[in-house]
């Protein structure tokens, strides 16, 4: 009995544990607008055209990546090269469906990233690739504003958090852009 219970208590410790852990690497310091653009090596405005998965080789081992391609509709900060048309975009996740493997649940998934839509309109503060050639959204969601029309019909952009600590709610796309030229000059 006195073994069970000891089992019992192990198992619990193990698991909260290990959900602490998740919890705590999944925190990311809420940032304002100067944060974003400092550590942005892109801003832009952009149309998601493409979205497919991909690989990317990293410690010995094959990482799942979704690589996307986003039109450039409108070049705020960083170099778009001699065309500045495009940008290819490789974040780390994965673009497949978990298998159903009965009552096992999985603790906590590498997909951090935000996922973007094919067709839809976003203004992104982007990281500089890393060696392997990833890169994602400066502050996860807080570097990704969604562009959608208002209940009164008009364009405005929220990021991931609703704009909080930043706007305290969804702005047009001429705010937006002011704010980030404020930040650049």
């Amino acid at each position: 009995m006195k073994l069970r219970k000891s089992i019992t208590y192990s198992i619990t410790a193990l698991a909260l544990s290990v959900v602490s852990l998740t919890a705590t690497a999944a925190m990311v310091m809420q940032m304002g607008m100067g944060d974003l653009v400092v550590n942005a090596d892109k801003v832009f405005r952009g149309t998601v055209l493409t979205k497919e998965p991909g690989t990317v080789v990293s410690g010995g081992g094959e990482l799942s990546t979704v690589i996307y391609t986003i039109r450039v509709d409108d070049a705020i900060k960083g170099d778009f090269g001699p065309d500045g048309k495009a940008v290819t975009l490789t974040m780390l996740g994965n673009m497949k469906v978990d298998a159903n493997n009965g009552n096992m649940k999985r603790l906590f998934s590498l997909n951090i990233n935000p996922d973007l839509r094919v067709g839809s309109d976003y203004v992104l503060f982007t990281t500089a690739p890393s060696a392997g050639g990833l890169s994602t959204t400066v502050g996860l969601d807080q570097g990704l504003f969604h562009i959608f029309n208002n209940a009164d019909g008009n364009e405005a952009t929220a990021n991931g958090l609703g704009n909080q600590g930043i706007f305290g709610g969804p702005v047009s796309y001429e705010e937006l852009k002011a704010a980030i030229y404020d930040e650049l000059n």
